[in-house]
């Protein structure tokens, strides 16, 4: 499978709404996806993926950030989302990271997520970074195989006061 990061279109349109209603609904949203689920429509939450990518513009407490697709280029179907955090504020680099990502339900057990954060650490050295921290719920066992296979090293783990879950915290070197 060949799979390639892009940045979401309105040519994506009935594609990510297709991969919003694959999850079941969470106030929490889709993983990686810029709270797609909370958007009243697609044009809308392309705009503000659009304006979370400048600091003048960027929703209030986030950090700028770059929003992906993981397009599947042999038939150009959305098989998985991807959010780059360019820089972390505290919450950020306790809890959840620099990258943030999901897989369709549909498309699971098939090693994308290795490929989606490889490809994602590729696009964190054109921003000038040497290491990425990558986080998951400590029972999240096939996001800690990802991570692990892009090199990720538990740095620890710690209980996230939002959610109260526990959360693995690694660092990968670039």
């Amino acid at each position: 499978m060949s799979i390639q990061l892009i940045t979401p279109t309105l040519a994506y349109k009935s594609q990510l709404n297709a991969y919003k209603d694959e999850f079941p609904y969470s106030p929490n949203g889709i993983e990686g996806s810029s709270q797609l689920v909370l958007a009243n429509n697609i044009e809308d939450w392309l705009n503000q993926v659009e304006k979370n990518r400048h600091w003048d513009t960027v929703h209030e407490g986030w950090m700028p950030a770059e929003q992906y697709i993981a397009v599947d280029t042999r038939n150009n179907t959305i098989v998985g989302m991807l959010n780059f955090r360019k820089e972390l504020n505290e919450y950020l680099l306790n809890y959840i990271g620099h990258i943030g990502y999901s897989i369709a339900p549909s498309k699971r057990r098939q090693g994308l997520g290795t490929i989606m954060l490889e490809l994602a650490l590729i696009e964190a050295k054109k921003f000038g970074l040497d290491r990425v921290l990558v986080t998951c719920t400590d029972d999240n066992i096939a996001s800690a195989g990802v991570i692990e296979n892009n090199g990720g090293v538990l740095e620890d783990k710690r209980v996230d006061p939002g959610d109260k879950k526990l959360t693995r915290r690694y660092w990968i070197t670039l």
